[in-house]
């Protein structure tokens, strides 16, 4: 295969462009060259190079030094060994450092490219192996973000569809704290009209299920996010020691921060950006979800109060539609991006598909 990189290491200058001139760039390969064994060391660390050709005998470090140096550092490259001086006893401590080949000169051109060629051969399956299981990593990552995206577009439905402001904070918890498989969570909102944040929805380790409350928080974590506006993950603490983690996520609607959403994880599993990505997500679908809800409770409240003039389309229902369009538009991106997400799994197990049948 034209283009791989071969290093070759000699002393004699002869030898060395012979090598490097005659047999290996009329191959296609791409060559680089070393005059002793310490520059041969250097640029095989820098250039990583697929296959190391060296002369037994060089200044500075000899090949089975090379190759006991190289081994040290934890490079793999193939290596061939060739000398004018060869004896059985070389040949074993070569083999034992890892050489792929012991050639004695002079040596026949075929005979050295068979050589190299065989070491080549080794070095492309493994890295074809290590691709193909790279591959099933990625595809098994891209499968699983598929089904994250279309539990949230789920769940996303499900929020904007509730009345209820209590039931879609209650909802909202229970949703953050399925998706990141934490241990609790919390549903915190600004007071009206203020910067003070009360919890209003809350589930606990012992808690069967989440429950609805009005509290004021002391939660210093959460009002830096609402503070900041940021998601931020870090260790929450237990009676002045560190323990799992916490992440929380700002609930904003229209680039006004609302409230925020937390979860605490599990000891056994910290939160990562995953789970920050999707509590991002789901926290665009709750403040939608709350906001809906409160302005619809309001109208109620307001035709409750006004039971003989129902209110005229106006400014409130308006803003009923824009909140329930967001809520909308927000699904649909969800979908658009586990659209994509399930073409590029797609694309890797048929890649992965065709590398297996290959082999």
């Amino acid at each position: 295969m034209s283009g791989e990189r071969i290093l070759v290491a000699d002393d004699r200058r002869e030898n060395l462009l012979f090598l490097a001139n005659s047999v290996l760039r009329p191959e296609g390969y791409d060559v680089i060259t070393a005059v002793d064994g310490k520059q041969a060391l250097d640029k095989a660390l820098a250039e990583r190079p697929d296959l190391i050709i060296t002369d037994l005998k060089m200044p500075r470090m000899s090949g089975l030094d090379l190759m006991a140096a190289l081994r040290k550092a934890g490079a793999d490259t193939p290596v061939i060994l060739t000398t004018f001086y060869g004896s059985e006893q070389t040949a074993i401590q070569a083999f034992r450092l890892g050489a792929r080949d012991y050639i004695i000169k002079p040596y026949d051109v075929k005979e050295m490219l068979e050589s190299v060629e065989r070491a080549l051969i080794e070095r492309r399956l493994r890295r074809e192996t290590s691709d193909l299981q790279e591959d099933i990593k990625v595809s098994e990552h891209l499968e699983e973000r598929v089904r994250q995206l279309h539990s949230l577009c789920g769940i996303g439905h499900a929020l904007t569809s509730l009345r209820d402001p209590d039931e879609v904070m209650r909802v909202a918890v229970e949703a953050a704290i399925y998706l990141t498989e934490a241990e609790g969570g919390q549903l915190l909102l600004l007071a009206s009209g203020t910067d003070q944040l009360e919890v209003r929805a809350i589930r606990g380790p012992a808690d069967v299920r989440a429950r609805c409350v009005q509290q004021r928080s002391t939660d210093r974590l959460a009002s830096q996010v609402a503070r900041t506006g940021r998601a931020v993950i870090a260790e929450r603490e237990n009676d002045g020691e560190k323990g799992a983690s916490r992440l929380a996520v700002p609930l904003r609607l229209h680039d006004q921060v609302m409230g925020v959403l937390g979860v605490d994880a599990k000891a056994s599993r910290p939160f990562g950006e995953n789970d920050r990505y999707q509590l991002g997500l789901l926290a665009s679908f709750v403040a939608a979800a709350v906001s809906n809800a409160q302005v619809i409770e309001e109208l109620r409240s307001k035709v409750s109060a006004e039971p003989a003039s129902p209110p005229a389309p106006g400014k409130d229902s308006e803003e009923v539609a824009a909140v329930i369009n967001e809520g909308r538009e927000l699904a649909r991106e969800l979908q658009k991006m586990a659209a994509t997400a399930q073409a590029l799994a797609e694309k890797l197990q048929a890649r992965t598909g065709a590398r297996g049948a290959a082999g």
